[in-house]
């Protein structure tokens, strides 16, 4: 590996990514590059539709990526099976997301133990380091609750305790604001960048909330699923097209009605080519 991947805990270079609606495509990322430096508290900003939770769905190994380099702590994410991305995410990345993903039968304090037994530890040592980090987020006291018990915000510190629980080296959090109000959105912040300081734990956030961009210790601008300098600056659209959505990244549904519509086409061209000749 060069110097700049060995100093990032993210590298990514032209990274593409493309949904498709039937045999439609849409551009997610197109020739997107990154480098993200361990300790930083890194914000993704940009308008819905602009690519970032896409961005950190493939960082954190739940989405792949049509074309590109994706290394996260020097492992490459592209190259992983199904079962090699599940363990890496387990050991690696904590996840906060913007619906909080919390079990419903679960109180606050299994919840964050939950992750860490999946690690293969103790119940008893879950719970301890489950306490831990409830407390760490003070709301240690509401460890018995569930959470339709508690308000977003406490959801919200219970999915950042289990986040950190698992002992990683990066945090992912996915529009964790977009559910509280603004001043439990600003405490949720504060609280965040604040772990980050103490810990060390390198945080990768997307968000367009005015407040978390403030609190970015590193401010990332995306737009149609393109990194720009400012606001004003307009991103060229993809050059090809068909380079950043290949039509054999079609869902495989839509390829096998495509390939059913051509046979069908060539058969008639030849029903018709026959009757030609004998007319």
């Amino acid at each position: 590996m060069g110097n700049n991947q060995d100093s990032s805990i993210i590298y990514l270079r032209g990274l593409h990514k493309c949904y498709w609606v039937g045999t439609m495509p849409f551009p997610a990322l197109h020739g997107l590059d990154l480098d993200i430096a361990p300790g930083e508290f890194a914000v993704v900003a940009g308008r819905s539709g602009s690519g970032k939770s896409t961005l950190l769905n493939i960082v954190g190994a739940l989405e792949s990526a049509d074309s590109g380099r994706v290394e996260v702590l020097g492992q490459d994410i592209l190259g992983m099976n199904s079962e090699q991305r599940t363990r890496f995410r387990l050991h690696n990345i904590g996840f906060v997301f913007q619906a909080y993903n919390l079990i419903r039968v679960f109180t606050a304090r299994e919840n964050v133990a939950y992750v860490c037994q999946l690690q293969g530890k103790s119940r008893k040592e879950s719970m301890e380091i489950a306490n831990h980090w409830l407390h760490e987020v003070e709301i240690g006291h509401l460890g018995y609750r569930r959470p339709d018990q508690l308000s977003g915000g406490q959801q919200q510190r219970v999915a950042v305790a289990r986040a950190l629980a698992s002992n990683p080296k990066l945090i992912l959090a996915d529009e964790p604001t977009a559910n509280l109000d603004s001043m439990t959105g600003r405490h949720l912040i504060r609280l965040m960048h604040e772990l980050n300081h103490r810990f060390g734990t390198t945080f990768l956030i997307s968000s367009h909330d005015p407040d978390v961009k403030q609190a970015a210790g590193r401010l990332i601008k995306l737009a149609d699923g393109q990194i720009v300098e400012s606001w004003e600056e307009v991103p060229e659209p993809p050059q090809s097209l068909s380079a950043s959505c290949p039509a054999n990244h079609l869902p495989l549904g839509e390829r096998v009605r495509n390939y059913i519509k051509t046979r069908k086409q060539s058969r008639a061209r030849k029903r018709r080519g026959g009757n030609q000749r004998r007319s």
